[in-house]
């Protein structure tokens, strides 16, 4: 298996702007836009080798940088630069440590979900049953509603305002078995 320096072709004491200019002839030499149609998935993983071999080169560099500020042992030419690499998201992913979650915020969430467990069970009763109400009505009694004048489009218009309603009665259903009898029903 070749080294990272060998993929770009390039020797173990390389200079930052060495592993710089590497990258981008290796680039340009492997990149699937400039591959045959039947060479694209090669040239896909070619160039993802470059890319991989670029990060870690250049991120044992710009690391150096990173770390040393924290640790306090950084070189002249580091000082001069300001600024460092800044890390994907994957890499932040990786170097992140555990996530801890206290119980009181895993109750909480546990409640949330229970909550809106309740408000939907209500809202798949009440937002078909309004709707086909008022569509119902407006077959029975098309002058209910006569907003645009063409009799397909208003029955749709009828529909969605029964739904919205339905909507809000089924939120309204659930809020008032949340707070008055607790929601034990979900």
């Amino acid at each position: 298996m070749s080294t990272y320096h060998d993929i770009l072709g390039i020797n173990p004491g390389a200079s930052q702007e060495e592993i710089k200019h590497a990258f981008r002839r290796r680039a340009l030499e492997c990149h699937p836009d400039q591959a045959d149609e039947g060479d694209k998935e090669a040239a896909q993983r070619e160039f993802l080798r470059v890319r991989e071999a670029f990060e870690n080169l250049s991120e044992s560099e710009a690391g150096r940088w990173s770390r040393g500020n924290r640790n306090g042992d950084t070189s002249d030419a580091e000082e001069g630069s300001g600024r460092g690499r800044r890390r994907s998201f994957a890499e932040q992913w990786r170097s992140a440590g555990k996530v801890r979650v206290s119980k009181d915020i895993v109750d909480r969430v546990q409640g949330l979900s229970r909550e809106y467990r309740l408000i939907r069970q209500k809202n798949r009763i009440t937002i078909p049953v309004c709707a086909v109400l008022t569509v119902s009505l407006f077959l029975y009694d098309p002058h209910t509603m006569h907003g645009t004048g063409l009799y397909l489009f208003d029955m749709l218009l009828v529909g969605l305002i029964g739904s919205a309603c339905g909507f809000a009665v089924g939120s309204t259903w659930a809020y008032l078995e949340i707070f008055l009898v607790g929601g034990e029903g979900a």
